[in-house]
């Protein structure tokens, strides 16, 4: 019989305090609270979107010199339609990209649109840094700072985009001033992903004391959410319009946050430590910042929870899987019954054990209430979970996990 000594990475955490005092009904004011938001740019990704690639073989109608070894010629697909497309040279063995920003297919024209690597090799995969872009959307045109990643493996080439900017603002609510900002869907031109928008896009909501602190959507802070015209957040139900435009036909955002009268229900939850809970719901998209014990929601039915912990300084999320997106938590207003919700901390470490011929193979989860498994943001990979095999009272292995 094996036994696994595991190295405790995220225990021994006290109880963090939370909770609501919200009534059954939360009632709507009659003042609009609206954010300006202005365009902003950051030293770091908040958002990657795919690069679809569409290859030309024949030049454009204007190309500056060019060798044609390791040249991929084609086009760079946005939105839903061929004016956000942009004409582009890649010229891999030198390290640079051209791209036709005026869209009118002549590649010298654009000063603005010529990019080096520094590199002088034909490599495989290249980035082109501090790319500045703009697309013609239904709110107005739209500004990107970008990074933009190129491959090509010798089938289909395509690429990647670190995007780099949103736009932010200040918003005070019942009391307190929030970071709020929009992270606009950028489609690739693929089928089901051709939309450039904000209303597919991330919203920003976050305290304004932590508006330097670095983001992104994928990170598992849950700073950002997908944007929703129906939230529910600090124990209130708004109503989120997105204002757009301009007299210069620049895109020029601000959000009104209007409060609306919502049902509430309880939802009790089982677990600790949660610094911020999402609820994809079908009335409203609830945020909850350091929920416990039994708390109020709007009345409905939600989806599969994302959720951050975090006890010390050290954070751990789990964010929702897709593939389960039929399970379902029902709240009623009826005040009988609360909806129970099994998320939370504390956590424990844990090893999935499976044999493999006379291998066995060490997965190792870090595992909350419910049996949800999580994953640290900040990970140090110089230092992972280790582990001891015994047969009895002696130990008979040990080692270190290996990431992936």
């Amino acid at each position: 019989m094996f036994r696994a000594a595991i190295l405790t990475v995220f225990a021994g955490v006290a109880m963090l305090s939370g909770g609501s005092d919200f009534g059954p009904v939360v009632s709507p004011t009659k003042d609009t609270v609206t954010a300006t938001l202005s365009y902003q740019e950051t030293g770091q990704s908040v958002i990657n979107w795919s690069l679809y690639v569409t290859p030309q073989t024949t030049p454009f109608k204007k190309e500056p010199p060019v060798s044609p070894s390791h040249l991929v010629r084609g086009v760079l697909n946005f939105g839903d339609g061929p004016s956000n497309a942009i004409p582009f040279l890649w010229q891999r063995d030198a390290g640079k990209l051209f791209l036709d920003l005026n869209r009118n297919q002549d590649l010298t024209d654009d000063p603005a649109g010529a990019f080096s690597t520094g590199l002088r090799a034909p490599l495989s995969y290249q980035t082109f840094t501090n790319v500045h872009l703009a697309f013609n959307t239904a709110q107005g045109r739209i500004q990107v700072s970008a990074d933009l990643n190129f491959w090509d493996y010798g089938d289909r080439p395509g690429g990647s985009m670190s995007v780099r900017s949103y736009w932010q603002g200040k918003v005070t609510l019942q009391g307190q001033d929030w970071q709020v900002g929009v992270i606009p869907t950028i489609g690739s031109g693929i089928k089901g992903n051709k939309n450039i928008s904000i209303e597919t896009g991330h919203l920003l909501l976050r305290p304004w004391e932590n508006r330097e602190q670095a983001f992104n959507a994928y990170g598992g802070s849950l700073d950002t959410v997908p944007f929703s015209q129906k939230l529910f957040f600090g124990g209130h139900a708004y109503q989120l319009n997105l204002q757009t435009g301009s007299a210069d036909g620049e895109f020029r955002p601000a959000l009104d946050f209007l409060e609306q009268p919502a049902a509430l229900g309880d939802l009790k939850i089982t677990g600790k430590y949660i610094k911020r809970l999402m609820l994809p719901g079908n009335n409203y998209l609830a945020i909850l910042d350091h929920p416990a014990g039994t708390v109020k929601v709007p009345a409905g039915n939600y989806k599969q929870p994302s959720v951050l912990l975090e006890k010390g300084g050290i954070e751990a999320s789990s964010t929702a899987d897709p593939w389960q997106s039929d399970t379902k938590i029902v709240v009623t207003a009826d005040g009988k019954v609360p909806a129970v919700l099994d998320l939370g901390g504390p956590l424990t470490n844990s090893v999935a054990v499976a044999r493999h011929g006379r291998d066995l193979r060490l997965d190792y989860r870090l595992i909350g209430a419910g049996g949800v498994t999580y994953q640290l943001v900040a990970q140090d990979r110089s230092q992972p979970p280790e582990f001891a095999v015994y047969r009895g009272d002696k130990q008979i292995a040990s080692g270190k996990f290996e990431f992936g």
